[in-house]
């Protein structure tokens, strides 16, 4: 039986200065920050973004440790 874990990043927003608006629609702050990340939808297992921090759970694979994104990834949380 395979693993389901999953990877967990935790990135500040002042990291991704990425100012945090309540009058914008959480989804809006999501496609953004998964725009600037460069992040494909079908490795994202979870997303929530907050005023502090934006929390991003991958999908468990091999396939993408050597890719640009998630090296990237490593490097901002």
């Amino acid at each position: 039986m395979k693993s389901t874990k999953s990877r967990e990043f935790v990135i500040s927003t002042e990291t991704l200065a990425l100012e945090f608006d309540y009058l914008l629609e959480a989804n809006m702050l999501e496609e953004y920050v998964l725009e600037e990340l460069e992040i494909p939808q079908e490795c994202i297992k979870s997303l929530k973004v907050s005023h502090e921090c934006v929390n991003i759970k991958l999908a468990h694979s091999r396939d993408y440790f050597n890719d640009d994104w998630y090296v990237n990834l490593q490097r901002v949380s």
